[in-house]
């Protein structure tokens, strides 16, 4: 889910659709993605390969996506899609093949 402070959207950015995805098509299980922790290299790792396949498709990507903005403030964060996916890459819960089929 997308979110901004004192509203609240009914949108999902293109990571939580394609995680949502997985899981209602079993490829990940839901149950094991809860034992993981944010990991802040990973997004360094991997931020390549997810902004061809995910972050490139992203609805928010244009206006509201501060990690993939040309000039990110601070110590931001992606969006909860986007840690998630880096993780289950990460952990080869999904390939390459997976992004290419799930991120259309």
């Amino acid at each position: 889910m997308f979110y901004k402070e004192q509203k609240k959207e009914d949108m999902f950015c293109k990571g939580a659709q394609v995680v949502e995805m997985l899981v209602v098509d079993e490829r990940i299980d839901s149950t094991k993605i809860s034992r993981y922790n944010k990991e802040p290299g990973l997004w360094k790792k991997h931020k390549k390969d997810l902004e061809i396949y995910v972050c490139s498709r992203c609805p928010f990507r244009e206006k509201d996506c501060d990690f993939q903005s040309e000039n990110p403030c601070g110590n931001v964060e992606p969006c909860g899609g986007f840690i998630l996916l880096s993780l289950l890459k990460e952990y080869n819960m999904i390939t390459a093949s997976d992004m290419e089929l799930y991120c259309e």
